[in-house]
């Protein structure tokens, strides 16, 4: 007899382990679906029998509201970047009386993030935008530059051109030129909300 005993009590203890290994699975599989599926399945479940509509459960309704919540105080922000490559080019004008020189450096590709999409109605593909003046923006990114070449008026003579190529940004200031930097972008524009 206390053979039976033994083997029904490994029998009983067995079964125990399996409902309960059955009990977590299912706890597991309900924890993993998410909010949104519960009010697909109570919908469902409510639409076969018209008049008769389960309400939401709390859970339900509080990850409702915390979606709806995230959505209206979400920043939306936008990339905005040239669609062709070498469309970026960072110009560095300098000015004394009536000269102008420009040191031209262009770009293959560059990219600005702004918080705000953007009023590009009146773009001009051809002329191009300065992004310093038109957006603001916190986050900008220029990506391989060429060599710089620089454009001379051509009532400058060559040995000034030289002259004035070999002297660095501060003696150029201490002769009278002063400097304006401009970024531009042109061509087709990407704006991407990110």
């Amino acid at each position: 007899m206390p053979a039976k005993t033994t083997r029904a009590k490994k029998a009983k203890k067995a079964k125990k382990a399996k409902k309960l290994a059955v009990k977590k699975k299912a706890r597991k599989a309900v924890a993993k679906k998410p909010a949104k599926s519960a009010v697909k399945r109570t919908v469902k479940k409510s639409a076969n029998k018209p008049g008769k509509r389960k309400p939401a459960s709390k859970s339900v309704k509080e990850a409702a509201k915390k979606r709806a919540k995230n959505k209206s105080t979400a920043k939306s922000t936008w990339k905005i970047s040239p669609e062709n490559t070498q469309s970026v080019a960072e110009i560095d004008i300098w000015k004394k009386a009536d000269l102008t020189i420009e040191f031209v450096k262009v770009y293959r590709s560059g990219w600005i993030i702004v918080d705000q999409l953007p009023d590009l109605s009146g773009y001009d593909p051809d002329e191009g935008v300065n992004i310093f003046e038109q957006f603001e923006f916190d986050v900008h990114q220029l990506e391989d530059s060429t060599q710089e070449s620089p454009v001379f008026p051509n009532e400058l003579p060559l040995e000034e051109r030289e002259r004035l190529l070999n002297l660095s940004e501060s003696e150029l200031v201490d002769e009278g030129w002063t400097l304006e930097s401009v970024t531009r972008f042109s061509g087709p524009l990407l704006v991407e909300p990110i």
